[in-house]
């Protein structure tokens, strides 16, 4: 059984005091953060069989088996509607939806892992809400089992996975950590909490590594330890943030959500 880390507590405490903008998709976080403690997770995170002759570059769970408990994920997107909806007008709508008979959690996830907007449209029409707003419940549904099967297969990560792709779960890495007194980068899955090595000059997008091409943002008001890597070839660009110590993989989603000016500061230069 996991419980919510030191990290991830000061995090969501500190976010909720400068951020109050950040209120509907922090509720959905810590109620994701508090769910990954149910030991459910992990029990089906055992049950998973990966797929067999995976072709190189492929994340881990490219093709896996992944047993459900429908009762578990059901009630634990019924809640998570139930606690965005208590965070505030924006999502306001997803509380008659924690009570409707056509809330389906099992496909919410799946449409979720597949990346399968059609299915999430349809799926929000079946509860009357916003697509967008059943969306983001979806992304963050999906970390409890993530961050269960991260913990089961984080091992079998292949020492030479440089990718921006998450090695386990596909997504988009949130960030790169530039860790410890040696500034080592590495980059995070906001999802399921994964961590692994990127070369110092490349472009986690396009792997693009030419010195021309690839840049540092560093918004008006920031300092040096929160910069935006840019890429020229690609338009790429990803958050990067100094820490001394790993981010706990519950920690990840947070720290995304706590930078979210190199976000806009990103948007804003194009």
């Amino acid at each position: 059984m996991t419980t919510a880390s030191a990290g991830a507590r000061r995090r969501i405490e500190a976010i909720w005091a400068a951020q109050p903008e950040s209120a509907p998709l922090l509720a959905l976080l810590a109620a994701a953060i508090e769910a990954m403690g149910d030991p459910a997770w992990d029990t089906m995170a055992g049950e998973a069989v990966l797929g067999f002759d995976l072709p190189a570059g492929q994340p881990l769970l490219a093709g896996a088996r992944l047993p459900v408990a429908r009762g578990v994920i059901d009630d634990s997107t019924r809640t998570l509607c139930r606690r965005a909806a208590e965070s505030g007008p924006e999502l306001a709508m997803l509380g008659a939806a924690a009570g409707a008979h056509d809330l389906d959690g099992v496909a919410l996830l799946a449409a979720t892992l597949n990346g399968d907007d059609a299915a999430i449209e349809r799926l929000a029409t079946a509860v009357d809400v916003a697509p967008e707003a059943l969306a983001a419940v979806g992304s963050v549904a999906a970390m409890p089992l993530l961050q269960a099967l991260r913990r089961r297969f984080g091992g079998l990560i292949p020492a030479d996975w440089h990718d921006g792709a998450c090695p386990i779960c596909g997504a988009w890495a949130a960030a790169a950590e530039r860790r410890g007194l040696e500034r080592a980068r590495r980059l995070r899955c906001g999802r399921c909490g994964a961590d692994w090595a990127a070369p110092a000059l490349q472009c986690a997008f396009c792997g693009e590594s030419g010195h021309e091409a690839l840049g540092v943002l560093t918004p008006e008001g920031a300092t040096e330890a929160s910069q935006i890597e840019t890429c020229d070839r690609c338009k790429g660009a990803l958050k990067s943030l100094a820490t001394l110590r790993a981010w706990a993989p519950d920690e990840v989603a947070l720290a995304d959500l706590a930078s979210v000016e190199l976000d806009l500061a990103a948007l804003d230069r194009g």
